[in-house]
């Protein structure tokens, strides 16, 4: 884990470099990758958005959208969404303008 959360108060601790990250569509991943998301009809695989982040491939459908940054409302960083890895961590998302590049977060608590 790194060292200096972005952002902590008592119940959790979000780390992040703020570096975009571009989506990707799931034409471009690679087979290995592919086969993690069999659950995706053909088409819907093609034509669905990825992002690469920690060595790990997320699909945005796998991400529930937040409202009014809850339950992160006093973080200064605004998420559009969050997927759990576990009950107490999970990552973290921010849509850019252009909505072709994200940054995402890592969040413990």
């Amino acid at each position: 884990m790194p060292k200096n959360p972005l952002w902590q108060d008592e119940t959790v601790k979000i780390f992040g470099n703020n570096h975009n990250i571009p989506l990707i569509y799931g034409y471009e991943l690679s087979d290995k990758e592919k086969k993690e998301y069999d659950f995706l009809d053909e088409e819907e695989l093609e034509t669905s958005q990825f992002f690469r982040f920690k060595g790990w491939t997320y699909y945005l459908g796998n991400f529930m959208r937040l409202s009014n940054n809850s339950p992160f409302e006093n973080c200064p960083i605004k998420f559009d969404g969050h997927a759990g890895d576990s009950f107490f961590s999970g990552v973290l998302v921010t849509f850019c303008e252009d909505n072709e590049y994200i940054k995402a977060y890592t969040y413990y608590s």
